[in-house]
């Protein structure tokens, strides 16, 4: 079998500053018998130029002739390309995909013959970051950002260097963003309480609202994370405790975006204050602050996953691989994934389509 291509193509999201391959991580994927080529200026925003690419043996060429060449596409988010656009058989994506959320694309995409692969999927490494786990990843980088966002947006130092009490921050979510605003707003002085964002999963917690508001009413920073990738965010902080905070308070929630939002006043990618002098804050794309870390990792995970997923030179599709089994969406025409597969049977009942 001739080996295969490897394409890095750029994110067009607004402020989406990421790039899924680093020019340290291009070595990495060469060694596996693959070649590379990556768009022209894709690695800009994270302050990675072309010739960094080029001198670690990769090409840079512009877009259109990138979709031609690839065999493997490789991004953070899914391509933007035109409705009418028609991917080659047999080329492959790899890439955050959320494919819960674009049933639509998904069914297109596997009728022309394209391997989706949702990198978002692949289940966790217990007790540790796995090297495959991009998603943890990005929500890592997501989570410390956030906590240096809330605290540049406080009027106050979160440790005081005169006599005031240290900031209360309260973090909503104990997955990988949560766990990391939590550590960060330690180190920066603060007093810290993390509450899980839905209640556990034996008794019934009929309190847990109630609680929660309390915590958010004694609170001087909220941060609302997700715990799991993929799901659309429960509305867990509502503007009634929001006003129940102190003037110059900050509520930060890193799930809202085009998927919701989990605190009420909360508006995607925007800023707003709202009475008494609460300052609340939508934003899902927190990790594209820290770009270069944020792609680097990436990137590392990409590389990791590219290893697992290639065999001499060329991807190998086993569905019998459980950690092919998560992430392999559509292969071959058919749509792999048994809830992807029922939103698109929803879709298509609701539309009335054939």
């Amino acid at each position: 079998m001739a080996h295969q291509t490897v394409g890095v193509y750029s994110e067009t999201a607004p402020g989406e500053r990421r790039v899924a391959l680093v020019p340290a991580a291009v070595g990495s994927v060469l060694d596996l018998g693959l070649a590379v080529v990556v768009e022209t200026g894709a690695g800009r925003g994270a302050w990675f130029p072309d010739s960094a690419y080029t001198r670690a043996g990769a090409r840079t060429v512009p877009r259109a002739e990138l979709f031609d060449a690839a065999d493997i596409l490789i991004g953070v988010r899914p391509p933007n390309v035109a409705a009418t656009h028609r991917f080659r058989a047999g080329q492959a994506l790899v890439c955050l995909l959320q494919p819960l959320h674009v049933p639509d694309l998904i069914r297109r995409w596997a009728g022309q013959g394209l391997t989706t692969i949702a990198a978002d999927l692949m289940p966790p490494t217990p007790g540790r970051a796995g090297p495959m786990d991009l998603f943890a990843a990005q929500e890592r980088i997501a989570g410390y950002q956030a906590t240096l966002s809330a605290a540049g947006l406080f009027g106050r130092c979160l440790a005081e260097p005169g006599p005031g009490p240290p900031a209360r921050v309260l973090v909503v979510g104990r997955g990988p963003a949560g766990l990391q605003a939590a550590a960060t707003a330690r180190r920066l002085g603060a007093v810290v309480h993390v509450r899980a964002a839905r209640p556990g999963s034996g008794a019934a917690r009929p309190g847990f609202g109630a609680d929660l508001a309390a915590s958010v009413r004694g609170s001087d920073i909220v941060i609302v994370t997700a715990e799991t990738p993929g799901g659309q965010p429960p509305e867990l902080v509502s503007a009634r405790s929001i006003r129940s905070m102190r003037p110059g308070s900050v509520v930060l929630d890193t799930t809202a975006g085009a998927l919701g939002r989990a605190v009420e006043l909360a508006q995607p990618g925007g800023t707003r204050v709202v009475e008494p002098g609460v300052t609340v804050v939508g934003d899902d794309n927190l990790a594209s602050r820290t770009p270069t870390g944020a792609s680097t990792a990436y990137a590392t995970s990409v590389a990791a996953l590219l290893t697992h997923l290639v065999r001499d030179g060329a991807l190998s599709i086993d569905r019998t691989d459980p950690a092919q089994a998560a992430v392999v969406v559509t292969h071959h025409r058919d749509v792999l994934n048994d809830a992807v597969w029922q939103r698109i049977l929803d879709q298509i009942s609701l539309a009335g389509l054939p």
